[in-house]
């Protein structure tokens, strides 16, 4: 059996990966596609523009089988461990032959090397970052020109889905993975705000749509434009990062610097900076664009504000998943959920009311983080109504016919 594993956050959902996934079931003829979706809050730190039941609406929609969470551990951390919970999510399941990934480059052989040597560090490799170091670059700089030195000088690190490729196949190799990869190479760039080969990039219509404007629709399909017309309508979108600037700035001025010391991915002695930068900065985009500096990135940034606002903490660290937590599935998806409960060591979570009691003390905490998140993230409707708690419990998973 040939089952299809996807990374994704569609946020939203568009013709870019209509085309990923199409190409993948040209290539791998699959029996079905598995989805593992970023919740809430998402990898570059910042909240998604519409919440995860109407993503995996739009996913289901688009051609996705069975879609599984991310847990917030994991979809709101760096490349690595990003790409660590994903795969290892599709690894659990039991069925997932095959992970279908797209980068800007077409070159597998290469992607797979690069992910090789940050695995393996052999001594050339050490030998060019110290030297890059001792040249006052910052860790990732020189990480990323030792691997170009060693590569042919094969610049492929400069962009986010070859990052995350390279982060993939690392995964991969580290557990041995039987997961065969599959690269499809991407058209148009991540966050290009023009349309390149026909295509629109989520970052370009989540832009075209805060401006009011209404070429985004003919970058999506159908679905996903009702959808998110529905959603707006309804006032449960667009959910933007400035939507929680005062919480934001509200939860960093009530705690001290040793409070904030234990945030997870707080380096010594940044907390004092954010705790002083925020006594001043009268919005989000001031306190980013305060803290950003060479070698902390806007990106960096975002993500250490999110964990400042759901709590994230140093002892919420995890190396792997704890269960697998459905999100929705369509009639095929609902068979491939039979053959993982068969096959899977982990509990499986639809209804999280039932689900809580069938896993471990770490899958509590794991948990305990996701619900906060949902929670928190409700605050940012646009509509009051709908900014109540516990969504969590009283979601059921998504069902297409």
């Amino acid at each position: 059996m040939k089952i299809i594993g996807i990374v994704a956050e569609y946020n939203p959902f568009h013709l870019g990966h209509s085309y990923h996934l199409n190409k993948a079931r040209e290539t791998i003829q699959p029996d079905g596609v598995i989805a593992v979706l970023s919740g809430n809050f998402l990898q570059r730190g910042e909240p998604a523009f519409v919440d995860k039941w109407a993503r995996t609406q739009m996913a289901l929609k688009g051609g996705i089988d069975l879609v599984l969470e991310l847990p917030t551990v994991f979809a709101c951390r760096s490349a690595f461990w990003f790409a660590t919970g994903a795969i290892k999510t599709l690894e659990s399941t039991g069925i997932v032959s095959h992970l279908a990934f797209g980068a800007e480059t077409n070159n597998l052989s290469i992607l797979a090397e690069m992910a090789n040597l940050l695995n393996t560090e052999p001594p050339e490799f050490k030998n060019f970052l110290a030297k890059y170091l001792n040249q006052g670059l910052s860790y990732p700089q020189a990480r990323n020109l030792a691997l170009e030195s060693l590569s042919n000088n094969i610049k492929v690190l400069g962009t986010p889905n070859n990052i995350l490729a390279i982060a993939y196949l690392r995964s991969l190799q580290m557990i041995e993975s039987q997961i065969e990869p599959v690269l499809i190479k991407r058209k148009g760039n991540y966050h290009s705000s023009n349309i390149e080969e026909g295509f629109m990039s989520a970052s370009a219509i989540r832009h075209n749509i805060a401006n009011d404007g209404i070429i985004w629709q003919d970058h999506v399909p159908l679905t996903t434009k009702v959808l998110l017309e529905e959603q707006i309508a309804q006032g449960k979108g667009p959910v933007y990062p400035y939507n929680f600037s005062e919480s934001i700035l509200a939860i960093i001025r009530r705690s001290s610097p040793d409070e904030l010391k234990n945030i997870i991915e707080m380096e010594e002695g940044l907390e004092n900076r954010v705790f002083q930068v925020a006594q001043n900065a009268t919005s989000l985009n001031e306190l980013i664009a305060k803290l950003k500096t060479k070698r902390y990135t806007q990106t960096r940034i975002q993500r250490l504000i999110t964990h400042i606002l759901i709590n994230f903490k140093q002892d919420f660290v995890f190396n792997e998943p704890q269960y697998l937590r459905v999100l929705g599935f369509n009639n095929k998806g609902k068979e491939m959920l039979k053959l993982i409960k068969a096959k899977s060591q982990l509990p499986i979570i639809t209804k999280f009311a039932h689900g809580q009691k069938k896993i471990s003390p770490p899958g509590q905490k794991m948990l305990e983080l996701e619900i906060r998140s949902t929670d928190i993230y409700a605050l940012g409707f646009p509509s009051p109504q709908h900014r109540y708690g516990g969504q969590d419990f009283y979601r059921s998973p998504i069902s297409i016919e």
